[in-house]
């Protein structure tokens, strides 16, 4: 488990709260575990904890997020394995939690090195279509050897989710995110976003109501939903980070 002076350690080098630390250390605990599962390959990880762990987006991020394209039955056996591996080793408790589709758990760790529990939701998706599959070994600064191949979506797919959750919800950091995703070199597939649309029953898709959507999130939203999991000295500067980011999406989607 890691220490209070490890933790401290990282506190100063990202300029972030411990909590968010302790809280990037589960998920690269449950990551590496899972993905120890010779049976895993079918479980990727995707959405905003895999851009920031895979992908290197300098925003932190609270969930860990998976297509499952296994059976329910393999998932079960790979889950539970998984589970009881963490609990005995760390002190670690894990939740099922109620959800519509999919698998929903609660990850819980109540440790001596900082003061109050660390949450971490796992959500995993049986209905969704998996379009890509590629392997990484996460690259870390934390007080940990990665050893294992994560399964994990292409930046071209979770660009496509991205799109798909700006059209469909309200949450700042989408935006940050497809504006990162693209800066790397990530395409707008339009086939592969229509695929994504059509999980809710809709394949239309319009760059131009889509850069409309964006131009419409309020600021303050943008801030207060990206401001927990950007490092402390980088809170001053959301608003001005706003406005690049609308401006450059927009350029980006009237050229597509």
């Amino acid at each position: 488990m890691i220490t209070s002076d490890q933790i401290r350690n990282l506190v100063k080098q990202f300029h972030v709260p411990e909590s968010v630390i302790f809280r990037e250390y589960l998920q690269l605990l449950f990551l590496e575990s899972l993905y120890q599962h010779n049976k895993s390959a079918g479980i990727i990880f995707k959405g905003g904890t895999a851009i920031h762990l895979i992908y290197k987006a300098p925003r932190f991020s609270e969930d860990l997020d998976f297509n499952v394209i296994a059976s329910l039955t393999q998932f079960t056996v790979i889950i539970k394995s998984v589970f009881a591996n963490l609990s005995r080793s760390y002190e670690i408790a894990f939740k099922e939690r109620k959800t519509i589709t999919g698998k929903r758990y609660l990850l819980t760790a109540s440790p001596m090195v900082i003061k109050n529990s660390t949450y971490v939701n796992l959500d995993f998706s049986f209905r969704e279509k998996t379009l890509t599959n590629e392997k990484t070994i996460i690259a870390t600064d934390f007080p940990f050897i990665p050893n294992s191949l994560v399964h994990h979506m292409s930046k071209d797919e979770i660009v496509a989710e991205k799109v798909r959750a700006i059209l469909t919800r309200r949450k700042g950091r989408d935006i940050y995110d497809l504006w990162y995703l693209l800066s790397q070199g990530a395409s707008l597939n339009r086939g592969w976003i229509k695929n994504k649309l059509s999980y809710y029953g809709n394949q239309k898709l319009s760059f131009m109501d889509l850069s409309k959507r964006i131009k419409s999130f309020p600021v303050k939203s943008f801030v207060q939903d990206l401001r927990p999991f950007v490092a402390v000295n980088d809170r001053n500067r959301l608003v001005e980070r706003y406005q690049h980011i609308t401006t450059y999406l927009s350029n980006m989607l009237n050229l597509s």
